[in-house]
């Protein structure tokens, strides 16, 4: 990880203190979700206002941003994938490229948890099933946008489908894992 006082400095402080002027004050040691909450409450926007809307993109672009000023962005870079796998508690730690995105990819962890880290120095949970990620992220609202354009390869990797995960199989590789199961499914259909 890179040097968090620096880190925790970037995009999610800069997105906050786009609304001190609101009455809105940034509180770097609570959670990222915390304080968006009590941006919105502060500021008076209702859930589905265009101002909360707005709001919450330039969030969820912030935190996509933050994810990327710790981990970095370069899928291909073995030192980066090393470094999640010690955060996430993968132990021992993988000296190969191939290993490493195999063992990350298969670690169920909340994203945001990993983007909190910084500030909270609170060991990544990590789940043991999609099903308990998604329970968790859900009850927790931690989310991160699957489609935001600034992910970065490593972030990439540790998207999970959780709004619907009985329709995702825990692999991002090409869809050949999902292609093999619809085709086994269909088989046994007809069969």
């Amino acid at each position: 990880m890179s040097d968090s006082k620096s880190v925790s400095e970037q995009p999610l402080e800069e997105f906050f203190t786009r609304f001190v002027e609101l009455g809105f004050s940034y509180k770097p040691t609570s959670s990222a979700h915390k304080n968006f909450a009590n941006l919105c409450k502060v500021s008076g926007w209702a859930r589905n206002s265009g101002e909360h809307r707005n709001a919450r993109a330039g969030f969820n672009d912030a935190l996509v941003q933050q994810f990327n000023a710790i981990y970095g962005t370069d899928g291909n870079d073995l030192i980066a994938w090393q470094n999640l796998c010690c955060v996430i508690g993968i132990e021992p730690v993988p000296d190969d490229m191939k290993e490493c995105k195999r063992v990350v990819r298969d670690a169920h962890v909340n994203i945001v948890d990993l983007i909190e880290i910084v500030r909270t120095r609170n060991p990544v949970r990590r789940f043991n099933s999609l099903d308990e990620l998604a329970r968790y992220t859900k009850q927790t609202s931690k989310f991160i946008p699957k489609e935001n354009a600034y992910q970065g390869g490593l972030l990439k990797e540790l998207l999970r489908e959780i709004i619907n995960p009985d329709s995702y199989f825990g692999r991002r590789c090409n869809g050949s894992e999902k292609r093999k199961r619809r085709k086994a499914r269909k088989q046994a259909g007809s069969g």
